[in-house]
């Protein structure tokens, strides 16, 4: 016998939802908390990695990682400041700049001894070297005008002077030209006195001409000659 209330039916219908419905809000609850304690359990088994795909934008590096300085602590350096780091740093670039102009006055030595070899004025070439470019040049041309590179001037007893560029200065003179002690003095000599010369622009070999003619160049006939042959030399080398 059956039951054909509708009141009676439509209450069961509703009670049968409400039991569905509860039951689904259950498994839902139940594949949730699944989910969590899986994502835990990776977590723990894994580690950092299981996420390695997403950086963690909010982690700043240690100190010490950008500036390994800080490992030991900027303190820890006891009476070395800031100023003598920098000073000492300042001694390398100093010391580097000294061995690149060291390496360039070799160059320039090797090139002067390939220039002058079976001259006299060849054992200068390292301090020729060592002057001014423009100065160096004038050594050269002038030198080879007034002696031949050595060949031809004075001497002491037999002794040469190593005065090559007809110098007249008032060192120990001979004949009215200074008698020189060794190369290297010849040269710091006379290329300070032409480095002083060409301090007042007289820096082209025809401005120069006054080394051979001093302030009567117009009435000499020989300044032509010695200004070409000085010029031969002085715009090869200090081109």
């Amino acid at each position: 016998m059956t039951d054909d209330n509708p009141a009676k039916r439509l209450r069961r219908k509703e009670s049968r939802l409400r039991e569905l419905t509860e039951c689904k809000k259950r498994n839902i609850l139940a594949l949730f908390i699944l989910v969590i304690f899986a994502r835990l359990f990776f977590s723990v088994l894994f580690g950092d990695s299981a996420y390695a795909e997403r950086p963690n934008s909010s982690v700043h590096p240690r100190p010490e990682i950008i500036d390994p300085m800080e490992r030991i602590g900027r303190s820890s350096l006891p009476g070395y400041p800031v100023e003598k780091i920098c000073q000492v740093h300042s001694g390398f670039l100093e010391a580097g700049n000294i061995d690149r102009e060291n390496e360039k006055n070799k160059e320039k030595e090797v090139a002067l001894q390939d220039l002058l070899a079976g001259y006299p004025i060849e054992r200068m070439a390292p301090y020729i070297a060592k002057q001014d470019k423009t100065v160096a040049a004038f050594l050269i041309g002038i030198a080879r005008k007034e002696s031949t590179w050595g060949v031809h001037a004075p001497r002491l007893d037999g002794r040469d002077c190593y005065n090559y560029w007809g110098y007249k200065g008032s060192y120990n003179l001979v004949d009215g030209y200074s008698c020189f002690d060794s190369p290297e003095q010849a040269v710091a000599v006379v290329g300070g006195r032409l480095q002083t010369l060409v301090s007042q622009n007289l820096d082209t070999p025809a401005r120069m001409a006054v080394w051979k003619c001093g302030g009567q160049c117009a009435s000499d006939s020989g300044v032509a000659g010695w200004i070409a042959t000085v010029s031969g030399y002085f715009y090869k080398l200090n081109s």
